[in-house]
């Protein structure tokens, strides 16, 4: 009987052999006798797609904000409009970077979106000016938090049904870490190699380090290997139905209000977190606390985070889905309230740490709730409308902020305003049931 490295080096030989799969493979008889479920190879995968996104994430991104500034003389304005007006192009390509992956596949697209997420590094380490520093951005919001997050989701969301609540908990905690820890390797690299060097760095770790590892390992889909979602065997599988869900494309999802206030809500989740992120130094320091009392904050929210993704992840596999979502949101303006009345520093962590508890569990939603909802036949481009909306709100959040301090005298104004969308989110929450369509059903 093969062993299971042995049979580990017999799919990476396949996959040398055909550098790029088809998007609906046929399984072999051959390739039918793997007696473990191979979606517990792919889940690493997905994390380092997941992973991969940090240099484009706003977390990853505003560690080089003083050096952008001291090197090329700008202002903080002219930073964070150069910021804001990337990141809204950025968000206009993802629904048509959706619908490539549902046409090329996982894993073409993954290959592609590694190499060009380290093309972006490279752009941004050859940045001169406020021009080129815009490219770069664009560059890496389109194919960071756009690209290679609608590439992880897919893939997990290709590999588990029953699990996948758990499977993308543990991803998500991986990102978790990533905020903690990221901030601390970019600080280190850039006193180090300087900021020119650590883009640098980050485009080496990409080619030579994740790019190789999906490239050998990654399969488009459970189908490929003989298995379906979960691990169901294949044989098994032809038993006893397996319903893959509602099969919807992009307009009919369009035609049922769970779609809607699906995708609100993660705008206003994004408009939130990107806010409280960008301007988290600046709310500290309105309450006259410094920079270093935010570092409080940041491992608040982590640890919050990580916490409720695991938890999340759990009940993602047994409760529906609109509960969590009214939980998480209620969560999220909760923590807003918090903020608006703190008066201390453990106030401000505390209101930190309650919004992290919201977005853990909100990460897992966004993970689970768009392919049971609305199946997988056209995922990419149904994704890649929630991921529009999400990187589009995401600009808008820190303006929103910085305007209500620059005219209405502080933050509290707009923090009572994201705990008031967060309130109508979560009130409509209680709506978001699954569409009300036949089910088709599909053999492996």
């Amino acid at each position: 009987m093969s062993t299971p490295s042995a049979e580990i080096a017999e799919l990476m030989t396949s996959a040398t052999r055909t550098a790029v799969s088809s998007p609906e493979p046929i399984a072999t008889q051959e390739e039918t006798t793997l007696p473990w479920f191979y979606g517990w190879v792919i889940l690493p995968l997905a994390i380092m797609m997941m992973l991969a996104t940090s240099p484009g994430q706003t977390f990853g991104v505003s560690y080089f904000n003083e050096q952008f500034i001291a090197e090329f003389g700008l202002s903080n304005t002219a930073l964070s409009s150069t910021y804001l007006a990337a990141t809204l192009l950025a968000a206009l390509s993802l629904t048509s970077i959706g619908s490539l992956i549902d046409r090329f596949g996982i894993r073409r697209m993954a290959i592609g979106g590694f190499v060009a997420m380290a093309g972006a590094c490279v752009v941004a380490s050859q940045a001169t000016g406020l021009a080129t520093l815009f490219v770069s951005f664009l560059l890496l919001r389109t194919f960071g938090p756009g690209t290679m997050t609608l590439l992880a989701n897919n893939t997990l969301a290709a590999w588990f049904d029953r699990r996948l609540g758990l499977a993308s908990s543990i991803a998500q905690v991986s990102m978790a870490g990533a905020w903690g820890l990221v901030p601390i390797a970019i600080v280190a690299l850039i006193d180090s190699v300087g900021w020119r060097g650590t883009y640098v760095v980050f485009a080496a770790i990409m080619i030579g380090g994740f790019l190789p590892l999906v490239a050998v390992l990654l399969r488009e889909s459970p189908r490929e290997i003989g298995q379906v979602p979960d691990g169901l065997r294949f044989h098994a599988a032809k038993r006893k139905s397996f319903s893959y869900g509602n099969e919807l494309n992009l307009s009919e999802s369009m035609q049922h209000r769970a779609y809607w206030i699906l995708l609100i809500s993660t705008a206003v989740w994004s408009l939130i977190g990107t806010g409280l992120v960008f301007h988290l130094v600046g709310v500290f320091r309105s309450q006259g606390f410094t920079a270093q009392d935010s570092t409080a904050a940041v491992t608040s929210v982590a640890f919050a985070m990580a916490a409720t993704q695991v938890v999340g992840g759990i009940l993602a596999d047994r409760l529906a889905m609109r509960w969590l979502l009214v939980v998480a949101m209620s969560l999220i303006g909760l923590g807003c309230v918090v903020l608006a009345g703190a008066a201390d520093r453990d106030m401000l962590v505390l209101g930190y740490g309650t919004y992290g508890c919201g977005q853990g569990i909100k990460s897992v939603i966004a993970g689970t709730a768009w392919a049971r909802y609305f199946g997988r036949s056209h995922l990419g481009k149904i994704r890649g409308t929630s991921l529009t909306a999400a990187v589009g709100a995401s600009a808008v959040g820190p303006v929103v902020m910085g305007v209500s301090v620059d005219y209405l005298e502080g933050f509290t104004p707009s923090l009572w305003l994201f705990a008031t969308l967060a309130g109508v989110c979560a009130v409509a929450a209680f709506w978001a049931t699954p569409p009300l369509v036949s089910v088709k059903h599909s053999h492996a």
